[in-house]
């Protein structure tokens, strides 16, 4: 009896540990996360030098779910010429990431530069250029960009819900993925998770194989967590930032805790401790190992605030009809405030990440209330076909000619330049060194056990060659293979030495005679 209370005991002692392990991120340390990277935005990075760049827009979008305050109207004014300057050329997905950015700067994505980029950049996409040329990204970022404000799609329109619906199913792949692509597939279910209740399947062309098969957004999630939670590495993430963070995005979207749900916790952590790992000691994130670089920031600020808002049950990310804006205490810097405040900020910083301690109880986490669902044209049922359906026209969105459009674009805006040289920052004066979230467990005690086992090995293999070398051990045992190799002295061996040596002495006789001649030719 007392052998096996023994063992209960052990067993309950080992499984403390990995419950520490595991434990939630609290609040306080994304919020604490999320205020180094801004501080890291302000003083290395400003949006306004790349307006309508993958960057500074996902960027914007972060500080608008966040409730920050910032000079919105200065960068929507900065969209109109991005908008104006997009071409056929151009990729759909950039049209579909300024729609989202617009409406994060309060402007209306269906006026903007001239353009209506909803029309342009989704249902109206196929007059010039297929939604799907980019594979399920055109698709899935197209139908965010179409449910972040319930955009209705008007009756003239080339593709519908049901339409973008049925292309992004139809790149899922037989093992679950979309176009073999972590980030893809982590797009592809933040697309559907609105839709992941409804009822009846699509009838679609399996781009891999090319089979007729029928898919239901339910079925097409349910197949993509599993593939994405088989490739999760045991450390949380999924090899890069830019999988890793869309990852977070898509499970908080979906209602899936990325932190406690047991298929995305893998040994050494789960999808958000994955996540925080990227973050350097500077307060920026980088894309793998190297050094913090602005686009992984900013998604990765995007997919802490979108983890944050779950925890605190407000709508999704992308979910621009709820305007339930986390409230943080200190406003958003800007370039201004950050080069007069920069010793106020590393001390706050540092109070923070010394009052932050990650507890071994898990945080209430209740499912968020189910937001108001984006308008679908029509229900599907059964395995019918969805078929184009009409919407009510909305004076807003004017309606284009049937015609092709002319070939002929204006030229490419791109970023906004600002008046005068770009100003350079000096950095800042380090950071105090504190332990950051990929530290999470100490070293110190396994680096100093490999240094006294090294350091016995080395004192071992010396004492054996040592050894080696004494009369008393010599040619005994092992020492007999630790010792050199000598070498036979026999009469062929000399042979060949005195022929080798013969050899040369020749071939210096032969140029110095050739030398010669050449000396006795000259004099003549």
């Amino acid at each position: 009896m007392k052998k096996k209370i023994m063992a209960a005991v052990l067993c309950t002692s080992m499984l403390i540990p990995t419950v520490c392990v595991n434990a939630e991120t609290s609040e306080s340390d994304i919020k604490s996360a999320i205020e180094k990277a801004i501080e890291w935005k302000a003083d290395k990075d400003s949006p306004f030098y790349g307006i309508g760049s993958y960057s500074s827009d996902f960027y914007i979008m972060a500080l608008n779910r966040m409730g920050k305050n910032y000079d919105y109207s200065r960068y929507l004014a900065g969209l109109d010429g991005v908008a104006a300057g997009y071409g056929e050329e151009h990729n759909a997905s950039s049209m579909q990431r300024t729609v989202l950015a617009t409406i994060a700067s309060g402007g209306d994505p269906r006026n903007v530069g001239g353009r209506d980029l909803v029309a342009d950049g989704i249902y109206y996409r196929d007059n010039v250029s297929p939604l799907g040329k980019e594979g399920a990204d055109g698709y899935s970022w197209g139908l965010i960009a179409l449910d972040s404000k319930s955009f209705e799609t008007p009756e003239w329109a080339l593709s519908n819900r049901n339409d973008i619906l049925a292309g992004i199913l139809s790149h899922q792949n037989t093992n679950g993925s979309f176009d073999d692509s972590v980030y893809s597939t982590a797009v592809a279910i933040t697309a559907l998770a609105p839709y992941y209740e409804t009822s009846g399947a699509y009838t679609i062309t399996q781009n891999q194989t090319g089979y007729v098969i029928d898919l239901s957004p339910k079925d097409a999630v349910e197949d993509a967590l599993n593939y994405l939670s088989a490739e999760q590495d045991k450390d949380g993430d999924w090899g890069d930032l830019e999988s890793t963070a869309m990852t977070v995005i898509a499970l908080d979207t979906l209602g899936v805790n990325a932190d406690s749900d047991g298929r995305f916790v893998a040994k050494n952590g789960s999808a958000v401790d994955g996540l925080m790992q990227y973050q350097q000691k500077d307060g920026g994130f980088s894309t793998g190992k190297g050094k913090s670089n602005s686009e992984a920031t900013s998604l990765a600020v995007c997919a802490l605030t979108s983890h944050l808002r779950k925890l605190q049950n407000k709508a999704t990310f992308f979910n621009f009809d709820v305007n339930d804006s986390v409230v943080f205490e200190t406003p958003a810097p800007t370039k201004v405030q950050s080069s007069n405040n920069t010793s106020n900020k590393t001390s706050s910083s540092t109070s923070k990440s010394n009052t932050t301690t990650k507890t071994t109880t898990k945080p209430k986490t209740t499912k968020p209330k189910t937001t108001t669902k984006p308008k679908t044209t029509t229900k599907v049922t059964g395995t019918m076909k969805p078929t184009k359906t009409a919407s009510p026209m909305e004076s807003s969105s004017p309606k284009p000619s049937l015609t092709p459009r002319p070939t002929k674009k204006p030229a490419l805006v791109g970023p906004v330049e600002m008046p005068g040289p770009m100003p350079s920052f000096e950095p800042n004066e380090a950071l105090p060194q504190e332990k950051g979230h990929h530290d999470r467990k100490s070293g110190g005690a396994a680096v100093a056990i490999v240094s006294i086992v090294a350091v016995l090995c080395l004192a071992a293999i010396a004492v054996v060659l040592y050894l080696g070398k004494t009369k008393k051990f010599e040619g005994k045992g092992i020492f007999k293979y630790l010792a050199p190799k000598k070498k036979k002295k026999n009469e062929i061996y000399k042979a060949k030495q005195h022929r080798r040596t013969e050899q040369h002495r020749r071939y210096e006789e032969r140029e110095k005679f050739k030398k010669r001649r050449k000396f006795d030719k000259r004099r003549r």
